[in-house]
This record gives structure tokens, C-alpha cells and sequence, in this order.
């Protein structure tokens, strides 16, 4: 069956929808909105000049991608991120992940060795396009699988629930700019040591990995004033 064309009142409301999406995003991501501020469609429909309806569309999205968070008691607002939050997520990240990596170079599979070659084809093909979505789905898919394999489902369901804590931090950092360096060079180095069965380097170097990209994160937002911190050149 075809699909109707859409008409141009609907062309134009969608276009809307994204407007408002693009700027609620930013005013979140750039510190306009503040971490546990409320947000009221009202008094956001006015400050945008639309109508309630596409602030509520971008509310339901901004909390699908963790900037958001929906009560029924309080409403919408944005979620209560920092740069303490981002530390300690990735302390516990460094130690779960890293222990997982260790049992999946000893467990995994071949398929599933050919798997993870195939996200990192998709996030070089990404990387190149700017597509940061794309790129970010296929790190976290890489990223899963290696917990997938270490079979171990209690550590699994932990480490998933650090993951989308963490997931916020990596979307702003993205809008930020960071994705600038080539992302599939150093999880090469992790594939290999995998195929290579090295369990030790493989944990040691899943540690690292993490490791730095906590302290790329912080100094990015750092830099940024996001998150509430203070901008270098303040601090200098």
C-alpha cells in the first residue's frame, strides 16, 4: 500500500516539533534549563512562541533520551545530572565492565566475535557520515555485546543499568562536539584482545578505556560550563 503524501499543515507541524525539540535539547544541554529545574509547558510555550502541544511531544522525547524526567506528582523536569553524578556512574562502569570483559575474552564465541566486528564497521561508517545517533546506537550494541558474552546474567542486568545512566552524559558530550577523534581505533584494540583470549589485557584495557572517557567527559563540560561547572578560562 502507498503511503499518502503528507499535506503541507502537517509538513508544518512536524517542522515545528523538531524546532522545539532542537531548542529544548540545547537550552538543557548549554545549562539554560538547570539540572532538577521544572519544566512547565505553559510557561515553556511562551518562552518558544508555540502552542502546549509540540512542548509536550518534545518533553515525551527529551525523556526518552534521559534529559527529562516525568512525574505524575511534579510534572516534567530536567533530569538531575552532575558532574559528581558522571564520576560516580563511571567509577562503577570502570569496575563491572571491566570484570565483564575479563570473562568475555575467556567465553565468547565466534559469532559473536564476527558480531562486534560489524558494529565497529557501523560506527566507522557513522563516524564518517556525522551521523551521531547512528554512532551512538552502534557503540552501545558493541559495548553490550561484550557484557552478552561474558554470560553472566546478574552482571549483565547491572551493568545495563549503568549503561543508560551513563547514555545522557554520552549524548551531551556529543552535542558538545566530542566524536571529533575517530571512535573505532581504540575499541579495535579491545576486539582484538578479545579474539586473542587475553582476559587480562582485555579487562585491564576495558578499565582504561573508561577511565579516560570519564575524564574526556568531565573536562569537556568543564570547558563548556555544562553540568554547572565553571568554563576554564573562568577558572584560569
Amino acid at each position: 500500500m502507498l503511503q499518502q503524501p503528507l499535506s503541507d499543515s502537517a509538513l508544518v507541524l512536524q517542522t515545528v516539533q523538531q524546532v522545539v525539540l532542537q531548542r529544548l535539547r540545547h537550552l538543557i544541554l548549554s545549562g539554560q534549563l538547570k539540572p532538577g529545574q521544572r519544566l512547565v509547558q505553559d510557561e515553556l510555550a511562551a518562552r518558544l512562541g508555540v502552542s502546549r502541544t509540540p512542548i509536550r511531544e518534545a518533553l515525551q522525547n527529551l525523556a526518552h533520551e534521559g534529559l527529562v524526567t516525568l512525574s505524575s506528582y511534579r510534572g516534567a523536569s530536567v533530569a538531575p545530572f552532575s558532574l559528581e553524578n558522571l564520576q560516580e556512574v563511571y567509577t562503577v562502569r570502570s569496575a563491572l565492565e571491566s570484570h565483564a570483559t575479563y570473562l568475555a575474552a575467556q567465553r565468547i564465541r565466534g559469532e559473536e566475535l564476527a558480531q562486534l566486528a560489524g558494529f565497529l564497521q557501523a560506527m566507522d561508517q557513522a563516524f564518517r557520515q556525522k551521523d551521531l545517533d547512528g554512532l551512538l546506537a552502534a557503540h552501545g550494541q558493541f559495548h553490550t555485546a561484550i557484557y552478552a558474552a561474558a554470560a553472566s546474567p546478574r552482571l549483565y542486568e547491572l551493568i545495563l543499568k549503568y549503561l543508560g545512566l551513563a547514555d545522557v552524559y554520552q549524548r551531551m558530550a556529543l552535542s558538545l562536539g566530542r566524536g571529533a577523534k575517530d571512535p573505532v581505533v581504540e575499541h579495535q584494540d579491545l576486539l582484538h584482545t578479545l579474539e586473542t583470549r587475553d582476559a587480562e589485557a582485555a579487562g585491564r584495557l576495558m578499565r582504561t578505556h573508561l577511565e579516560l572517557t570519564a575524564a574526556e567527559l568531565l573536562e569537556l563540560f568543564r570547558q563548556h560550563g555544562a553540568l554547572g561547572a565553571e568554563p576554564a578560562e573562568q577558572r584560569a
